[in-house]
């Protein structure tokens, strides 16, 4: 079993929420960039902020993705939801400034949608959020899987890659690969004009905890050039409805995609969010998929004992 330490919970001043919650009770995933720590909430329609120098105790910041509220009664809430899952950093380059990515599911219509952030040289946001449709891409998307559940994403070189998670009538992740250019160049071209970039699509096979398939909740690269994804065996049939989280664990895949090392974390925690910082500690958000318990921030000595990559 691999240890992580609880850092904080994510607490915050009720009068910056939009709810007047006193926490973040919904963190799905999570990226480091500079300075700052971002996590996006699949059940806010906000960005959180946090600086590196103050991540043990420093305030959170809610920066609103778009401005339609959402439902205070939770089904209701549910309903509307974009559902933001996925939250990964593009690079800047000569051409691109460096950029944060908010991805909806695509497990409804109302979650066909990603949110571009534009990011200053320091890793802080800059500039106006850019609100985009992904229901052309993640049409073609739907072809390769039973049920579209985009949760993870992360820039491999040239490429993105989007994962699809598994639940118990969907029992493989779906690993979707996309020229990053052209993905960014659908983003900023207003939407009837945007080319839907070619896919490549493999599956990717977790194995199960006990009768529970394990399902992807994130991903963020390895130095070697893979990926580690953050996965959890939730017992639930569909994309849609929360269930019982068995454990989670931590799946290290070379930069084909083939699994090379998997570890089981301890505590029973639904693991949501995973990024390294700069000193190669990795970190973790947890969800409870309870509104009134906050998610937590954890963080772990990376590589963990008993961590041996070996393609299989």
């Amino acid at each position: 079993m691999i240890l992580s330490t609880l850092v904080r919970s994510l607490e915050i001043d009720p009068a910056s929420h939009p709810r007047g919650q006193p926490h973040i009770s919904s963190a799905s995933g999570l990226t480091i960039v500079g300075d700052w720590f971002y996590i996006v909430a699949d059940d806010e329609h906000h960005l959180v902020a946090l600086r590196s120098a103050d991540v043990e105790a420093g305030a959170l910041r809610m920066l609103p993705l778009l401005d339609a509220p959402l439902p205070t009664d939770p089904a209701e809430r549910k309903r509307h939801k974009r559902d933001l899952e996925a939250l990964f950093h593009v690079p800047g380059d000569k051409g691109r400034a460096p950029m944060l990515i908010a991805w909806g599911s695509g497990s409804r219509a109302q979650r066909d949608f990603a949110y571009v952030v534009g990011l200053a040289a320091s890793g802080s946001v800059e500039g106006a959020v850019r609100a985009v449709s992904l229901a052309r891409l993640h049409e073609v998307l739907r072809r390769h899987v039973g049920e579209l559940n985009i949760e993870a994403g992360l820039v491999q070189g040239d490429d993105l890659c989007l994962f699809s998670r598994a639940n118990r009538s969907a029992p493989v992740n779906g690993c979707f690969r996309l020229d990053l250019g052209l993905v960014i160049d659908f983003l900023l071209t207003d939407e009837g004009a945007a080319e839907v970039p070619p896919v490549r699509f493999a599956e990717l096979d977790l194995g199960r905890i006990g009768e529970v398939p394990i399902g992807i909740t994130d991903a963020t690269p390895l130095k070697d050039g893979g990926w580690l994804l953050s996965a959890v065996a939730e017992n639930t049939s569909n994309a849609y409805d929360d269930g019982r989280c068995a454990g989670a664990v931590l799946v290290a895949c070379d930069p084909s995609g083939k699994v090379a090392w998997t570890g089981q974390l301890d505590g029973g925690f639904k693991v949501e969010g995973i990024a390294f910082d700069e000193q190669g500690r990795l970190w973790l958000t947890t969800d409870a998929d309870d509104p009134g318990v906050p998610s937590g921030l954890r963080r772990l000595r990376w590589p963990p004992p008993g961590y041996h990559p070996q393609a299989r």
